[in-house]
């Protein structure tokens, strides 16, 4: 049973903010008007009809609890077993499966995160949901949301709660479990999210002195309510008392009746006595008339006027002369007030002596701070029931045929006649021992039968139990790792999906209820979370990370403002799409690598991030983030995915734009390199042809010089053959000038 906290807040408000001096005594309480006392005659009414409409599925409920505990055997049963030397053996095979699936829910926890309504919003929510993060970690609120989880599917329902404390040296918002046996719903209500409902109840033993000094000024009320009985004593007000109360008065064929089961044991009567008081906590609706303001958002105002706005939209305004702002903003035609009927909550406690307190909700949510997870509903009355439920009967036929088996197996049936054996003392003794000698009397006949293939046939249906069991709650021999008749992978993955197609119901009822438990989470942070904070959270490379929010600054015109203020913004709070279907994600996972393997290289780079945020593995985030990075990618569900999207293909056509200057340029440059070149040579060309001529005109001034040319060019040839030139460089031969066909230098 958990605590309730006491707080130092004077006035009168809910267990999480209650405590502080008593309020100066009044000659008439408010509590005590006949207008105070008709109200707790409404509330107590709806506790009656809570409690009489559940007090048979209720304790159908504890039967199931008591059958994942090991608790399956009915006291008559147990006891014939005990008459004839066997003990009640159990064999859970329903923890076994609840387990299995428990397990799921706690390797395969949901993410979530807050995005915020406008671009102005972004960093805000980023802040709310590091804040929320963090309140996680201080509440350790994942193992409250596997409680509640592992409620829901035992006895089909579990609770979670969340609110503010008014102790100032511990964190303010508080987010835990509530034990399914300590809450009461209103019968009527149909929505997963509890919101057709008119009230619901929290009922909690607590010591006397602790009530008094939860609520001083009503401390007659709490010594007149409180009784003195053993520690796990249950007086008139507890559920099993009034159940049975209610079953005999109206003679219900009840299961209460019929099932024969002891709730309670020895344990229960441990002769410690001391005085206590149930108070019973009821959160209800009232329809109230009420004043709301309707705002008008144009796409002319300024984000900051819009988001203010935003904010003021369906607030509650008091009757009478409206604030001088708010009707500033109605005469410039921002917005307007309107008349609605509304349901309001309220919060009530009591015993069964009066009222300790009744009062509007403090929250601004105006729901309830229940948050419920339902398994499965009875369509006929809308009772909740677990996994379990339908799991019961294969499970005690298991055991009763594993005691029959065992009993037909361990004794021996004796046919005799009345002189078959003098002693038959001796006989009973001997038939029960595998190594018995018998003596019987000559001419008498004693036969011994042992109906083995009678057990054979209550082993075998207790096959079909297990069977049934693994159809009933989907946890298949393959999900639970054991050895299966399945030979090939592909119908071992068949046979895990088929587990996780038939647990969806809960794990997609379990999302939903977080979904509706966050957005609670998130209006107290944003209502009550206004002074300056700085905390830490761990991030997913179990690194330190700090973030701090309505901090006081400066605005660049030195006016105060404050920093990173998270309550002037709205979020919305969305839990994580996780698959829970473990081997299916495994399975998508393993083929996408596959075909990714069979693509070309440059398709296989734009598409390895998507493949790889499929994978379960450590920093997958991160690995996902780098890829990007070096291929240049988006993440797509960025909050500023488009921008990033627009910059880059602006990026990219700057840069193809820049490589064409660039290739334009280098032709240019090698354009004019091969000009040049061409030019050179054709100089050359005619340099050479220029002292070519000047040498044909020498010769044919002076014939006798022709020989000694000759030799020279002759000389030139030889020393060029005996040292070629280095780098492979071709040596091209001297070439005379022109000379008609045949004719000699020598000759001439």
């Amino acid at each position: 049973m958990a605590n309730f906290e006491i707080g130092v807040i004077r006035e009168h408000v809910p267990f999480e903010m209650r405590g502080g001096e008593p309020d100066p005594i009044e000659p008439t309480h408010p509590l005590d008007t006949e207008e105070a006392k008709a109200n707790l005659a409404k509330i107590k009414e709806w506790w009656t009809e809570a409690r009489t409409t559940a007090a048979d599925n209720r304790f159908e409920q504890s039967i199931d609890a008591d059958f994942f505990d090991g608790l399956q055997w009915t006291d008559a049963d147990a006891d014939v077993l005990k008459e004839r030397g066997q003990a009640p053996l159990v064999f859970n095979q329903i923890q076994q499966h609840i387990r299995w699936i428990l397990g799921t829910e706690r390797r395969t926890r949901v993410d979530y995160k807050i995005h915020g309504r406008n671009k102005e919003d972004t960093k805000p929510a980023a802040s709310k949901t590091k804040l929320m993060k963090y309140t996680d970690d201080v509440n350790k609120a994942q193992y409250a949301r596997s409680s509640a989880f592992s409620d829901m599917t035992k006895v089909g329902v579990g609770w979670l709660e969340t609110g503010i404390r008014s102790d100032p040296t511990d964190e303010p918002l508080f987010d835990r479990w509530e034990s399914w046996r300590n809450m009461w719903n209103d019968p009527l209500a149909k929505e997963l999210d509890n919101s057709d409902a008119r009230f619901v109840f929290r009922a909690k033993w607590l010591d006397e002195d602790v009530g008094i000094a939860m609520f001083p000024d009503r401390e007659h009320i709490i010594k007149e309510s409180s009784v003195s009985h053993e520690l796990f004593g249950f007086g008139e007000d507890d559920d099993v008392g009034f159940y049975s109360s209610v079953h005999h008065n109206h003679s219900l064929d009840s299961s209460l009746i019929q099932s024969g089961r002891s709730m309670f044991d020895d344990s229960f009567h441990i002769g410690v006595r001391r005085k206590r008081v149930r108070l019973i906590e009821c959160w209800y609706r009232v329809p109230e008339n009420v004043r709301l303001v309707r705002s008008r958002v144009s796409p002319a105002h300024s984000p900051l006027f819009a988001n203010q706005l935003m904010r003021i939209n369906g607030r509650e305004v008091k009757t009478g002369t409206l604030p001088g702002p708010l009707q500033q903003l109605i005469d410039d035609g921002h917005a307007s007030v309107y008349d609605a009927l509304k349901m309001k909550v309220h919060v009530a406690i009591f015993t069964h002596k009066g009222l300790l307190q009744d009062m509007p909700s403090p929250y601004r949510h105006d729901k309830f701070p229940f948050t419920p997870m339902w398994a499965f509903k009875r369509d006929r009355d809308n009772m909740p029931y677990g996994v379990i439920r339908n799991m019961r009967d294969p499970q005690e036929d298991l055991n009763k045929r594993r005691s029959k088996a065992l009993f037909i197996l361990s004794t021996n049936r004796v046919i005799a006649d009345d002189d078959a054996v003098e002693d038959w003392d001796e006989l009973e003794e001997q038939v029960a021992r595998p190594d018995g000698i018998i003596k019987k009397l000559r001419g008498s006949d004693l036969e011994i039968h042992n109906d083995t293939a009678l057990a054979r046939e209550h082993v075998m249906l207790m096959d079909q139990d297990r069977q049934f069991l693994e159809q009933s709650s989907g946890v298949t021999e393959e999900n639970r790792g054991e050895s299966t008749n399945a030979i090939s992978g592909t119908a071992i993955n068949l046979r895990q999906s088929q587990g996780s197609v038939v647990t969806a119901d809960l794990f997609d009822n379990m999302r939903f209820a977080l979904q509706i438990h966050g957005e609670k989470k998130l209006s107290l942070i944003e209502q009550f979370y206004t002074e300056p904070k700085q905390f830490r959270i761990t991030n997913d490379r179990k690194g330190a990370e700090f973030e701090s929010v309505n901090m006081p600054g400066q605005s660049e015109q030195g006016e105060l403002q404050i920093e990173n203020d998270i309550t002037r913004s709205l979020a919305d709070f969305v839990v994580d799409t996780a698959d829970f279907r473990e081997s299916v994600r495994i399975a998508m996972f393993e083929s996408m690598m596959n075909l990714l393997g069979q693509l070309d290289p440059e398709i296989q780079l734009q598409l390895i991030d998507l493949v790889i945020e499929m994978a379960d593995i450590p920093n997958r985030d991160e690995m996902v983030r780098r890829i990007r990075e070096i291929n240049g990618q988006v993440d797509p569900d960025a909050e500023d995915a488009k921008e990033q999207i627009e910059a880059r293909a602006k990026q990219r056509g700057e840069d193809a734009e820049r490589d064409k200057r660039e290739k334009e340029a280098e032709i240019g440059t090698k354009e004019s390199r091969t000009a040049k070149t061409y030019s050179d040579a054709a100089t050359a060309e005619g340099a050479a042809m220029k002292t070519a001529a000047e040498i044909a005109e020498l010769i044919a001034a002076n014939p006798g010089m022709a020989a000694a040319i000759d030799e020279l060019f002759a000389s030139f040839k030889e020393g060029a053959e005996a040292f070629p030139p280095s780098g492979g460089a071709q040596v091209l031969p001297f070439e005379s000038p022109e000379r008609p066909p045949g004719q000699q230098l020598s000759q001439e």
